[in-house]
């Protein structure tokens, strides 16, 4: 909603001083507040059932929202100069003629039309991919340490079968959909979508700050428990996700011609991938690589295992494995009240 506000401010500002060749900070605050009521109805319209609608029955709803919207704003100060005898549908429509008023109305619905769009497609390829390709970041290779976090969905084969595919798909979509205030407090991007498997990744800094790479799969399992019911209910099953963390050097860049893309390429995402491929055979939710994990902040709150030097498949270099018990297993609440109970004696 910020953005929507400081968006649109800018826009306003551009607009109007083209009009008029001056500048008021009248502009900004007016534009700022203006984007603020867009970004409302742009929160309001963001639930799961209307975003299963046709793109262009999305827009024509927005607008239509935003344009009754406008229409009280501009109609309302008629109601301090004027008294409730005077005012009938011909003389609103009357008013709406005015060169002034429909120079705003005009101005304000392409704004608005230029804001969402530019919202629409940064859900299309990822805000911070956006702005990287607007930003050209990428078009040399570069060099990065990222963390990556490879999640998997348990059992999904068997849910496949049993849900079908459109249902299944349907639950997938929903337990993604219930991660996305997840994704934006711990500042995650989401790279890529594979089947059932999600991968996120961070710059180092912005991964083990507050420790964002592990608290994002805790509280997406934190949503994912408290939606239990909704999912029991309409599918019989509980999402659940296995995973994998760990961080490298990668190779970026912008690769494509008809359809771009930003590309990661390195070692390290070949070794999270077959880290994943680890968790069932240690009942493990979470592993992550002991070199990430001595990077972490508050390691003393972390419950976990030190799984010492695994050999990974197709891997001749062994890797220090740690597995972490997530603050909503059994096991770690055991230990926690354990703990307490020997700080009291």
């Amino acid at each position: 909603m910020l953005r929507f506000g400081l968006y649109t401010s800018l826009i306003f500002a551009i607009i109007f001083y083209i009009d008029t060749n001056k500048f008021f900070w009248f502009q900004l605050v007016s534009g700022f507040i203006f984007g603020m009521i867009v970004g409302v109805l742009e929160e309001l319209t963001n639930s799961r059932k209307f975003i299963s609608f046709s793109l262009p029955l999305q827009y024509f709803l927005r607008i239509s929202g935003f344009l009754f919207i406008l229409s009280i704003v501009v109609v309302t100060p008629m109601l301090f100069y004027k008294n409730l005898s005077e005012i009938n549908f011909e003389v609103i429509i009357t008013h709406f003629k005015e060169r002034r008023i429909m120079s705003i109305l005009i101005s304000a619905t392409l704004v608005t039309i230029s804001v969402s769009t530019y919202f629409q497609i940064e859900k299309l390829v990822g805000k911070n991919m956006l702005s990287n390709y607007l930003r050209g970041r990428y078009r040399k290779p570069k060099k990065e340490i990222r963390v990556f976090l490879f999640m998997d969905l348990k059992s999904s084969t068997t849910l496949s079968e049993k849900l079908g595919n459109e249902t299944y798909y349907s639950f997938l979509n929903d337990a993604i959909y219930d991660m996305s205030q997840a994704i934006m407090e711990t500042r995650a991007e989401i790279y890529q979508y594979v089947g059932d498997e999600i991968v996120f990744t961070w710059t180092l800094d912005k991964g083990i700050t507050n420790n964002n790479c592990l608290r994002l799969y805790e509280k997406i399992s934190e949503k994912l428990v408290n939606r239990k019911a909704y999912y029991l209910k309409n599918y019989g099953y509980q999402p659940q996700f296995k995973a994998a963390i760990h961080a490298g050097i990668v190779l970026a860049a912008e690769i494509g011609h008809i359809k771009k893309d930003i590309v990661y390429s390195g070692d390290v995402l070949n070794v999270t991938a077959r880290m994943e491929s680890l968790c069932n055979k240690y009942n493990a939710e979470i592993l992550i690589s002991k070199s990430l994990f001595n990077l972490l902040e508050r390691k003393h709150e972390i419950i976990y295992e030190d799984l010492g030097q695994m050999t990974l498949k197709g891997k001749d270099e062994k890797l220090e494995l740690i597995k972490i018990h997530p603050s909503d297993s059994s096991y770690h609440k055991e230990r926690k009240e354990l703990d307490k109970a020997l700080k009291g004696n």
